[in-house]
């Protein structure tokens, strides 16, 4: 019973190896169609030319033991001319085939950044899909992807095309009948002795290679399972720690180096003795199948012999089926290693599947935005209540409000009042747990999403520009106007500073990719605000992008800002009362309720949460 299950389980290893590949090579089919067909062409060519090398070597000796050195000199000039056509067409073959492992490496990555950026946002806020995509990443940069995998298929299809020509000489070599049937070698000469001792071989050594499959297949997933942890430690390390300019003065400061470095070494011992297992599991899977592979080519080439000995074959034609038999055992080796091979690419490359297949939690909606040019967008909070995945605490509770058309909002209230949830929900990063938000009355997951967030240019606390020239950073996903992207520079105080870099606006910001300009938090700040003027988008929110800044400073901020949101709905959030001057309606949250809404003046004579955060503050804005 356990050795069913054993031989079910490496069966079932076997479907599941191949249902991944076959499912990748389909992909790669339908981004180009002629990457695999042009692949199999050359494997054709390249197996005509040894087998046409084998049938003329054969010919050619056997007519210069023969005497007849007219119809060797044919041969020979024929086996030049073979190879000489076969050369020139696989040459140009592989000329076309040239920069194809490169384009399949590309693929990957495009495919896993479509996937990532298709997913909504909180899907991709789950630290297990940021596993799963990390994980696709590391593991192809350390084994190959897609390329490796062609590579591999490549190998094992044309393993069996050799197994099939060469298993047919190998049949016309065992059905063979000797001229000397005396003595033992007569016996085993015969048709039916040499096909059973034949069969009897090749019997031994697929049993002995599909233990070995399995034996080392199991070993193989159990390794793959453990390192995951290992690789993130020292992925964490080398990016986000070594490779991060940004944290070198606090290591200084505070003495961490050795502590790190600690830290790197012991992941890299086990990364090291991760690798060491894999490579003795593969040395030794190599090694059992190399001895299965010996033991048949030893027994075919005694095959051979004794045909040739017993006058069943000439010594020409011993060359060939010689060679046959070769072929025939090298390309049982190919598909054992090759398939070892996509074993291990396989089993990896089935999390980049499952990242691939993973949808999205909510819907992306399929009504289109009105387009209006009067800016006329009512949004509204419906008994809005949420909490995000994995936890059960309520960040927002029964929040109901009306955002008005081309008003200035302030939302206030102290850290983890729930604020910025607030913002992400209205920009649809998350969907509320309970309730709904509207637009126009139109619940705003009907409304395709994408055109939706065309209505909002943000500005976060954690605002991010890139190492990119300066016109991508400012334009974003939209296209370059120098003459609109100028006055939004301009509007954000940002003008000056762009006129300075050497490059204008083709400039690098940081130096990641070229030697670009290093900018300040504060300029990187007024770049931010131009980006979101830049998308002149009717609701324009910001979401504490200056609480870096001083209260006096972040207050100058706002009035500036101020005077270039006319005529747009308008959102200000910040647990700093700032913001409020500039503000006809103001909300404060507590504990993620609304408490408190109305005008300045309403809420400060309320004397109320907002009253005593105001006064709490004020000193600071005399």
């Amino acid at each position: 019973m356990r050795k069913l299950r054993n031989k079910k389980g490496g069966l079932q290893s076997l479907i599941r190896v191949h249902r991944i590949g076959f499912r990748l090579l389909k992909k790669i089919h339908s981004v180009d169609s002629v990457i695999i067909p042009r692949h199999l062409l050359k494997i054709c060519l390249s197996l005509g030319q040894v087998y046409a090398g084998l049938f003329l070597t054969a010919e050619l000796i056997d007519a210069l033991l023969s005497g007849s050195f007219r119809g060797a000199l044919e041969f020979a000039a024929a086996l030049l001319v073979s190879n000489l056509l076969f050369g020139v067409a696989i040459h140009l073959v592989q000329r076309r085939l040239r920069g194809m492992k490169e384009k399949l490496w590309a693929l990957f990555y495009v495919w896993l950044r479509e996937k990532a950026f298709s997913l909504d946002y909180e899907t991709m806020e789950n630290p297990g899909v940021a596993e799963k995509l990390l994980f696709s990443e590391r593991t192809a940069d350390m084994h190959g992807s897609l390329g490796v995998l062609l590579y591999h298929y490549c190998e094992i299809f044309q393993a069996l095309i050799n197994l099939l020509v060469s298993s047919s000489l190998v049949g016309v070599l065992c059905l063979s009948t000797p001229a000397r049937r005396e003595g033992l070698t007569g016996l085993l000469a015969e048709p039916l002795p040499s096909t059973l001792l034949f069969m009897g071989v090749l019997a031994g050594m697929a049993l002995s290679s599909y233990k070995v499959f399995c034996r080392f297949a199991r070993q193989q997933r159990e390794i793959m399972g453990s390192h995951t942890d290992v690789e993130n430690r020292l992925g964490y390390l080398m990016n986000q720690i070594f490779g991060n300019a940004g944290v070198a003065k606090i290591i200084r400061l505070y003495g961490m180096e050795e502590m790190l470095m600690e830290n790197s070494k012991r992941s890299q011992g086990e990364s090291v003795a991760f690798y060491g297992r894999m490579c003795d599991v593969e040395r030794q899977e190599g090694d059992a199948n190399k001895l299965a592979g010996s033991l048949f080519t030893i027994a075919s080439y005694l095959l051979a012999a004794v045909k040739t000995v017993t006058g069943a074959v000439s010594v020409g034609a011993f060359t060939r089926y010689a060679g046959a038999l070769n072929q025939f055992g090298n390309a049982c080796i190919s598909v054992i290693g090759s398939h070892a091979a996509l074993r291990e690419i396989c089993t990896y490359m089935e999390e980049f599947l499952a990242f691939l297949d993973m949808e999205s939690l909510h819907e992306k909606g399929s009504i289109p935005v009105e387009k209006r040019e009067d800016g006329e967008y009512e949004l509204a909070f419906e008994n809005v209540s949420f909490h995000y995945p994995g936890s059960q605490e309520m960040v927002l509770e029964d929040v109901s409000c009306k955002i008005r058309i081309k008003g200035k909002l302030a939302v206030v209230g102290r850290n983890g009042a729930g604020k910025t949830t607030f913002i992400k929900l209205l920009c649809r990063l998350y969907e509320p747990t309970k309730g709904r938000i509207t637009l126009n009355g139109v619940d705003i997951r009907k409304y395709d999403e994408e055109e939706y967030r065309r209505l909002f240019g943000v500005v976060f606390q954690d605002f991010k520009l890139f190492a990119l020239p300066l016109w991508e950073n400012i334009a974003a996903g939209f296209e370059r106007d120098e003459e609109r992207m100028r006055r939004a520079l301009r509007q954000a105080d940002a003008g000056e500073l762009a006129e300075k870099m050497p490059r204008g606006l083709d400039t690098f910001l940081y130096k990641d990719l070229e030697d670009g300009v290093m900018i300040s938090g504060g300029e990187a700040q007024k770049l931010a605000l131009a980006r979101a003027l830049y998308k002149d988008a009717p609701v324009v929110i910001l979401d504490e992008p200056t609480a870096a800044l001083d209260p006096r400073a972040e207050a100058q901020v706002y009035a500036h800002f101020n005077k270039m949101v006319e005529g747009r709905t308008s959102i200000y959030i910040s647990h700093r009362m700032s913001s409020c001057r500039f503000c006809d309606d103001i909300i404060v949250f507590e504990d993620g309720r609304i408490v408190e809404r109305g005008s300045h003046q309403e809420l400060y004579a309320a004397g109320g949460s907002y009253a005593r955060m105001w006064n709490a503050q004020a000193r600071y804005y005399a």
